[in-house]
């Protein structure tokens, strides 16, 4: 099958349309480093997105994602510099949904965790594909478990910034808000958003590989 096919432009993302996904995050990223609440825990919250994007470019010249898996990328970068702004425990318009529905602390950071699995696990997946051989139940697994893993780890790294620096902007980065359970929901919410992104788009993300297999096994 032709690369330039239908079926292979719906499974791979062109290097226009990748672009354009760079042009408007870079402009989001610019307008959020504008006057962000804390600017040192906004240089902590972005070393994360920044380094992803910096990993997928470079990586881009040795392996191509999916369309799936670069459209989750994209947007989980929205969701850290976004929360790196504001500070996960103040952005809008969570406050607002705290004080008009009596809640008990502002949620974005547990969406954020949520997002964290929901949006990773299908690139996670990818790149495990390229060298784990597992059975699809085994992969969703393997994915979920690593998903958990990293959940994990970004509170260790929360922890460890709380001990280092200043006590006040330790606070900001937990987002813990008094909440002596945070850590545990966190890694509980990444789990739960893995899991059901596999559910979702673990057919789909079969699809767009298969294509994307044969693309590169087709004569040019």
């Amino acid at each position: 099958m032709s690369p330039a096919t239908p079926r292979h432009a719906a499974a791979i993302p062109s290097k226009r349309e990748l672009l354009i996904l760079l042009g408007i995050y870079l402009a989001g990223f610019t307008v959020l480093a504008i006057k962000p609440y804390d600017r040192w825990d906004w240089a902590m919250e972005n070393f994360f997105p920044v380094s992803m994007l910096l990993a997928t470019l470079i990586a881009y010249r040795h392996y191509k994602f999916t369309r799936l898996s670069y459209y989750l990328i994209f947007v989980y970068l929205f969701v850290q510099s976004y929360g790196g702004h504001y500070t996960y425990a103040l952005a809008p318009p969570f406050n607002w949904l705290r004080d008009e529905f009596h809640l008990s602390r502002n949620h974005y950071d547990r969406v954020a965790h949520f997002m964290l699995g929901f949006l990773m696990a299908i690139p996670i997946r990818e790149i495990l594909l390229q060298f784990v051989t597992a059975s699809r139940r085994w992969m969703a697994f393997i994915t979920a478990s690593i998903v958990l893993a990293i959940g994990a780890f970004y509170e260790f790294i929360e922890w460890w910034s709380s001990l280092l620096v200043s006590p006040e902007l330790g606070n900001a980065f937990l987002g813990t808000q008094g909440d002596i359970w945070d850590s545990h929901w966190d890694m509980l919410l990444a789990l739960i958003g893995a899991i059901l992104a596999l559910a979702v788009f673990m057919k789909l993300h079969d699809r767009q590989l298969c294509v994307y297999q044969e693309s590169k096994q087709s004569p040019r």
